[in-house]
């Protein structure tokens, strides 16, 4: 895939969504994020901490990943580098200003709120992806046509209804 095949596909991928999926310390965390500006330009912003959910310390390198809007599944799993931005840094307001846009239901003082107590940070993508279209990402040992099972906090799906009920050969077998 070439270079401009992915700075393509990714600013499509950041653009047609407003949550990502961070993985941090062998954790992963849907986040929101924003898409910064003139020098902040293909960096990631996110927002941690104080109002916002507290992500805690970044590594210096975590995985972005991108997911589709057609079918929410997975489009893109990048590299990027995680760098802090400090209220007293020259890029905090541009940064601060991209995420106030992104996010939904800010109070007034917002703003005031993340110079005090919230951290924000600018990931940078970098090198080739993890996984895009056509490429296997690291977990594709999955069975494609494993079935769907519902988890502990899933809803079990809702049995079509018919005319005059099931016959009691199929009750047991969709039950």
């Amino acid at each position: 895939m070439s270079e401009v095949n992915l700075s393509a596909l990714t600013s499509e991928a950041l653009s047609k969504s407003t949550v990502l999926w961070l993985r941090a310390g062998g954790r992963d965390r849907a986040t929101w994020f924003a898409t910064g500006d003139d020098d902040l330009a293909d960096h990631v912003l996110l927002a941690s901490g104080g109002p916002e959910v507290d992500l805690g310390p970044l590594p210096d390198e975590v995985e972005l990943i991108l997911r589709s809007k057609g079918d929410g599944g997975r489009l893109l799993t990048l590299r990027a580098e995680a760098r802090s931005i400090d209220p007293g840094n020259p890029l905090w307001e541009s940064a601060a200003h991209s995420l106030l846009g992104e996010r939904l239901n800010a109070p007034q003082d917002l703003l005031e709120q993340w110079r005090t107590a919230t951290t924000l940070w600018s990931l940078a993508p970098y090198g080739a992806p993890l996984q895009a279209p056509g490429m296997p990402g690291p977990d594709s040992t999955a069975r494609v046509d494993a079935p769907i099972t519902t988890g502990e906090g899933g809803t079990r799906p809702r049995r079509p209804w018919h005319l005059g009920g099931r016959s009691r050969s199929r009750r047991s077998a969709g039950a």
